[in-house]
């Protein structure tokens, strides 16, 4: 993988930690029923999603086939459905995916942004240090 390539992969990973941050951030301590009630909460959350699946699009095969354990087709997927049929989203879904699947995701985007061997010059970081 070239140096640019890495680059731009650690930018996409930094994308959806970051993401996952600012949806962690938006959720903490409220409850479903509070989520489900606060159009400002579900639309900051499907927006984060929409740009984790983004990012999850442009990550290199390289990376993508490292690590099956990561639902790449899903996450994309997701993004996609969200886009797509922004009019038949589905928040209980959205909650769950949020709650559930976006912190072991961001576990393993940050494994693999800190296995990518950046060139020296390269001190672009995520926010978040967890």
């Amino acid at each position: 993988m070239t140096s640019l390539e890495l680059v731009k992969n650690a930018q996409r990973l930094s994308h959806i930690i970051n993401a996952i941050d600012r949806v962690e951030r938006s959720l903490s301590g409220i409850s479903r029923d509070d989520f489900y009630a606060n159009e400002d909460k579900q639309g900051n959350v499907v927006r984060c999603i929409e740009i984790i699946g983004e990012a999850a699009n442009h990550i290199s095969d390289e990376i993508q086939t490292a690590n099956p354990d990561i639902p790449w087709p899903s996450i994309i997927g997701m993004r996609n459905n969200l886009i797509h049929g922004y009019n038949e989203v589905d928040y209980s879904f959205v909650w769950i995916t949020a709650k559930h699947d976006l912190p072991q995701l961001k576990i393993q985007a940050r494994r693999i942004f800190d296995s990518l061997e950046l060139p020296a010059d390269f001190d672009f970081k995520t926010k978040s240090r967890n």
